[in-house]
């Protein structure tokens, strides 16, 4: 390099983002006008052939999928561009994703529990059906033939006789003049050629090169830099500060007040700092002297263990009774009782919290990762003061999810904030520590279960009482018991045949924002059951396995609430998955000395997984070698991206059953970044084989969180079998350690 050459400093996505446009050359693009039909004329909307708010096909050819839900990498993009390229009779390529902002046009948007295939399965293939039968006819029309001599190949009407043929654009006008078909008729499966098939992310490339536009990467002209200091707890409030100290600091615009909103979500208050660059609004927070008045909170993480374990140990609520459990006590040959405990946990998403706000004109303009995009939209509107429709929520990349970025209070700060200062756009960053001491966490919970044998180790009766904070008291506060839908995610539809079944539950009230975490109550609800299930095993004298096919019986079909409906719980599917992951683990086969066999399964979000795990302990630390993991989620898109949510599962429930644990003392948050609150490290990280079912007719469920319950029942059970010692606390690293 010669004296005279410039050293310029990038960053690695500066550097992708170069490299990317170097190789594929200078390129300039274009959107040409589309056509208007006569109805969307009369209504003042884009320019297009749009048979439904989800598909645009423009004159020049150009498919536009408007995708309405997010994409945290869980492939949901891919799958719903997969699902309409399939009837409408084009290749994935020929497929533009835009990410539809939030609208309540395009229905539910919410991206979570797991349903964004499911829900969409049906109405995507039609869209793209209904356009393919207008285009078709439009093509037909034009050469006077009948549409079935026509068929769709690629974006093109072929005419089979004549050999003529028409781009989807060159019909496009024609078929906006046509009435969409209501009911269109869609393709067998036995024709299927992108549905069911391993095709790679559609995000990918943008991703690896760094275009890829998550909530941190938005960027517009003028914009201001903010960071918030948030009160230490959730009840606290900013007593007295002074600004003056943050102020000095160069590139310091403007430090102010944020007053709590505990009607929307509990938002916090603090005090933000608003500066030119990043850095220096991190530089000016740190600068501030605030005093705060901490409100009552006293939570301390020992204290409510202990209140945990007094419910639970006590009466609860029943909520479900079958038989009569007292009885099966009275007469049992032998009972056994165990009680398990879970700590708070945080999301801990790659991508911490970031939005960008713009306010002026009377209007509010949004860019950024949230799972909800509507309500967000809406929440924003009533924090403002301002009618729905002046708000647009623009979705960005989501750097990970779980649950967290469904809650919108980091954008209605960075909402606040930009009102403060209208007309200039405000990015609100959020650090790990933020997002770690003040997040909306799984709540700390314990779980008692016992149990009644009889002489031949069948069990007579089973009762279990579940404490835990609810969700609900985030929404409503003084809500303090556990609702219907926390108590149906494990727990309410208990399958196995016993005579006598009695279920309670006890409510406690946090101090902390309680909120959704990856398959929510359904990942302390089946550690608990599943590790007692194998310890009934073992006082019976069988195989665990065996003795979980036992516990299913017949295969029968249950619906213990709306929650399942309409595809229910099918134990023989259950049981089947089972079966699979024992076989493909070789269960039963001696392991090497030290290591240890464990065995869970779980019905969660309609989808049906079992996992064998092999584990040991080597010098205090433990070890999982192999994970096997057998999936029935009915019928699926792209079962590569399956495989990688139940890779992606272990490394999520791995990383809370070795090490996660959030404690708290005076209603504080101790832990605060990956040295306090780790994940699971590469060098921890098993190997995983799947197996997946084939749909056998079944309709779609979820895939995002089913594979999560089970993981840590299959740790610890696994454990057990290496060292002899039952670990029923978690995190299991901790226990393992004491």
């Amino acid at each position: 390099m010669s004296r005279q050459d410039t050293v310029r400093k990038v960053s690695r996505r500066a550097f992708l983002q170069v490299s990317g446009a170097s190789a594929a050359g200078l390129v300039l693009g274009f959107r040409p006008t589309a056509l208007v039909s006569p109805a969307m004329a009369a209504t003042g909307a884009a320019p297009a052939f749009a048979p439904s708010v989800f598909v645009e096909i423009a004159t020049d050819g150009a498919i536009r999928l408007y995708v309405h839900r997010s994409e945290m990498g869980q492939g949901a993009r891919t799958a719903m561009a997969q699902l309409l390229a399939e009837e409408l009779e084009v290749t994935l390529g020929q497929v533009e994703i835009v990410q539809a902002d939030g609208d309540k046009k395009y229905g539910d948007q919410n991206t979570d529990g797991s349903r964004s295939v499911r829900q969409n399965f049906v109405p995507l293939r039609q869209a793209g059906a209904a356009a393919r039968e207008m285009l078709v006819a439009s093509a037909a029309a034009r050469w006077g033939v009948g549409a079935g001599e026509c068929r769709a190949q690629d974006g093109v009407v072929h005419h089979q006789a004549s050999g003529r043929k028409l781009s989807y654009g060159e019909v496009a006008a024609d078929a906006a003049k046509l009435e969409v078909p209501s009911e269109p008729k869609l393709k067998p499966e036995s024709e299927w050629r992108l549905v069911g098939k391993p095709l790679g992310l559609v995000d990918v490339p943008d991703i690896v090169q760094g275009k890829a536009i998550y909530g941190t990467d938005v960027m517009l002209p003028g914009m201001l830099f903010a960071t918030i200091e948030r009160s230490p707890t959730v009840a606290g409030k900013v007593k007295s500060f002074d600004p003056a100290p943050a102020l000095a600091v160069r590139g310091v615009k403007k430090v102010l007040q944020l007053e709590p909103i505990p009607a929307q979500l509990k938002t916090l208050g603090g005090v933000a700092v608003v500066a030119d660059n990043t850095w220096a609004a991190f530089e000016g927070r740190d600068a501030l002297e605030i005093e705060w008045d901490r409100g009552d909170a006293s939570e301390n993480s020992e204290q409510f263990r202990q209140q945990l374990e007094t419910l639970v140990n006590g009466d609860g609520k029943v909520f479900r009774q079958e038989g009569d459990y007292a009885a099966a006590k009275g007469s049992a040959a032998k009972s056994l009782s165990a009680t398990y405990h879970g700590p708070h946990l945080a999301h801990a998403p790659m991508e911490p919290l970031a939005a960008v706000a713009l306010v002026q004109d009377g209007k509010c303009e949004v860019w950024a990762p949230i799972q909800d995009p509507q309500s967000a939209r809406g929440r924003v509107a009533a924090v403002l003061g301002l009618p729905e429709e002046a708000v647009t929520m623009h979705v960005t990349l989501l750097g990970g999810g779980f649950g967290r970025k469904s809650k919108p209070d980091f954008i209605l700060e960075a909402a606040q904030i930009a009102k403060s200062m209208e007309g200039t756009p405000i990015k609100l960053t959020w650090t790990r520590e933020d997002e770690i001491r003040h997040g909306y966490y799984r709540g700390q919970n314990a779980q008692h279960v016992e149990a009644t044998l009889d002489a031949g180790g069948k069990v007579t009766g089973w009762r279990h009482h579940t404490a835990f904070p609810t969700i609900a008291s985030t929404f409503a506060p003084g809500v303090k018991d556990p609702q219907g839908f926390e108590l149906g995610m494990g727990l309410h539809n208990l399958p196995y045949r016993i005579p006598s079944i009695q279920l309670e539950s006890s409510g406690i009230a946090s101090d902390l924002r309680i909120g959704w975490l990856r398959s929510v109550c359904n990942t302390f609800h089946a550690h608990a059951i599943q590790c007692f299930t194998d310890e009934l095993a073992e006082a019976a004298g069988k195989d665990p396995v065996q003795f979980q096919l036992e516990l299913l019986g017949e295969p029968r079909k249950l619906d213990f609430s709306g929650h399942d409906k309409p595809y229910g719980f099918d134990t023989g599917r259950l049981s089947k998955v089972i079966e699979a992951a024992a076989e493909m683990a070789e269960w039963g086969k001696p392991l090497p000395q030290g290591m240890g066999h464990g065995f869970a399964a779980h019905f969660s979000f309609l989808s049906y997984v079992a996992m064998a795990m092999k584990a040991s302990v080597e010098e205090g630390q433990i070890r999982v070698h192999e994970v096997h993991c057998a999936i029935d989620c009915g019928a699926y898109v792209n079962p590569d991206t399956i495989e990688a949510q139940m890779e992606g599962a272990v490394v999520f429930g791995l990383s809370y059953a070795l090490h996660g644990e959030i404690t708290v003392d005076g209603g504080v948050v101790k832990q605060g970044n990956f040295h306090d609150y780790p994940l699971l490290r590469i060098d921890e990280m098993p190997v995983v084989h799947v197996k997946l079912f084939p749909a056998n007719g079944n309709p779609p469920a979820g895939v995002g969180e089913p594979g999560v319950p089970p993981v840590s029942a299959a740790l610890a059970n696994a454990l057990y079998k290496a060292t002899g010692k039952r670990y029923r606390d978690l995190p299991l690293q901790k226990q393992i350690s004491a």
